[in-house]
């Protein structure tokens, strides 16, 4: 299994990763401030402190940089989130130090009392189809 981020993360730090969330593929230093800098009044984080919270969140293990080859701007070393947003969550979640694996189902209860918005009937089927997953994965592994 491979190695998991786990520490906990700053709000610039955050934003900052919500930005490549949102992105179909890793973005550049550029792309970033302008998506950051959006709202001049607030932005996101402080264009000086870029490099700091990329080089936080690559040391945390939360992103890659994605080196382009060739030059100039349009090939400008890029960075990619290496959680997508919901392991991102579900890690703060687990990392908790109260936390233990029978906590699931009244965490996932919970969420879905948050989330009045949200169809119960597809929330559900994604919930029988991984009970199915794990079911024939502890199957698998009890005949060996």
């Amino acid at each position: 299994m491979p190695k998991r981020p786990s520490s906990s993360v700053t709000s610039s730090e955050l934003a900052l990763l919500q930005i490549l969330w949102n992105s179909p593929r890793p973005l550049n230093k550029q792309e970033i401030l302008e998506k950051a800098m959006e709202d001049e009044e607030n932005p996101l984080f402080a264009k000086n402190s870029f490099h700091i919270l990329i080089n936080e969140l690559i040391a945390k293990e939360y992103l890659v940089p994605v080196d382009n080859l060739g030059m100039g701007r349009k090939n400008a070393r890029r960075y990619a989130p290496t959680v997508s947003r919901n392991e991102f969550l579900a890690l703060q979640v687990h990392t908790t130090q109260d936390y233990q694996a029978t906590d699931i189902p009244e965490i996932l209860a919970a969420l879905m009392e948050l989330s009045p918005d949200a169809g119960t009937e597809p929330v559900l089927v994604g919930i029988e189809k991984l009970i199915k997953k794990k079911r024939e994965e502890n199957k698998g592994s009890d005949e060996e």
